[in-house]
């Protein structure tokens, strides 16, 4: 299969992958079906215009259906896919592309993630044909999950030699994984740090969570989201909820800020806790 191949959406659609990211977006990770749709529709009526998905969760054609059903223009959501490890060679990754593109329907995709990366493919084949996509017209921007940093300096470079550059670095990050060095070395390279699992497992009933969350009369689940806004590292897709009232109050983050003392408390959770970490990971940067 071919660059040429792959099906072209409506010259106008480029509209849609803005350089500025939203603040908060929508994470599926564990919807299916109508569920799935059904929260994604619900989440774009609240505000929400950023929602993230993958192949391997089996819930693209989901995603798709429920911002169709929401009847928003296109161009007012950025739609975040991924391609999978075993799919980083050309041929596979054009294939594996373009079913996502049939499968979610809608004409294009705004930024398309590494999901890990794969040490038995080299990142100039990943890139260049990741650059063939954005040429066509179905791939805005481009970027990686899971790396640390001297494998996102390599990725960047390769990234650059094939003609493009890297839009995001999609890591775990939530109180007890704060993730300071990778973060800001994201920062320091342009490149976009989105946060998945950003609350953890046990960090909404961590003490010091629950201590600013009462001083200031927040949710902790507020709380943590917003301590992800004020750190730059955005969006932060929330975690996989098929409660109205629960993905409303997660985007009621705009009206309050927490102090500096608040954000210390909150990057000091600890102990270090990293729920993703499959046997095919790389070495992970250290936490100090």
């Amino acid at each position: 299969m071919s660059g040429e191949a792959i099906t072209r959406p409506r010259a106008s659609s480029r509209a849609a992958s803005a350089a500025m990211l939203p603040s908060v977006g929508l994470g599926t990770r564990l919807l299916l079906g109508d569920q799935c749709a059904n929260v994604v529709h619900t989440a774009i009526d609240i505000g929400y215009r950023y929602v993230d998905t993958s192949p391997s969760y089996g819930n693209e054609d989901a995603v798709g259906r429920g911002v169709r059903l929401s009847g928003i223009d296109r161009h007012d959501m950025f739609v975040t896919t991924k391609v999978e490890r075993d799919d980083l060679r050309p041929e596979r990754l054009l294939n594996s592309v373009q079913r996502s593109i049939d499968v979610l329907g809608l004409g294009w995709i705004d930024l398309l993630l590494i999901h890990w990366p794969n040490a038995e493919v080299p990142f100039s084949e990943t890139f260049s044909a990741m650059r063939a996509l954005q040429q066509s017209g179905v791939v805005s921007h481009v970027g990686v999950a899971n790396f640390p940093i001297a494998m996102l300096d390599e990725a960047m470079a390769a990234a650059n030699q094939a003609g493009t550059e890297l839009f995001a670095n999609q890591i775990e990050v939530h109180p007890s994984l704060p993730q300071p060095r990778l973060v800001s070395a994201c920062i320091a390279r342009g490149v976009r740090p989105i946060a998945y699992s950003p609350m953890g497992r046990e960090d909404l009933g961590h003490a010091a969570v629950l201590g600013v969350a009462g001083r200031i009369g927040r949710t902790p689940a507020q709380v943590i989201l917003r301590w992800h806004i004020q750190r730059a590292v955005l969006p932060a897709p929330i975690p996989d909820t098929g409660e109205p009232r629960q993905i409303a109050s997660q985007f009621d983050l705009f009206d309050f800020e927490l102090s500096e003392d608040d954000m210390a408390v909150l990057s000091a959770v600890g102990p270090e806790k990293r729920y993703f970490s499959p046997a095919w990971a790389p070495a992970w940067d250290p936490q100090d």
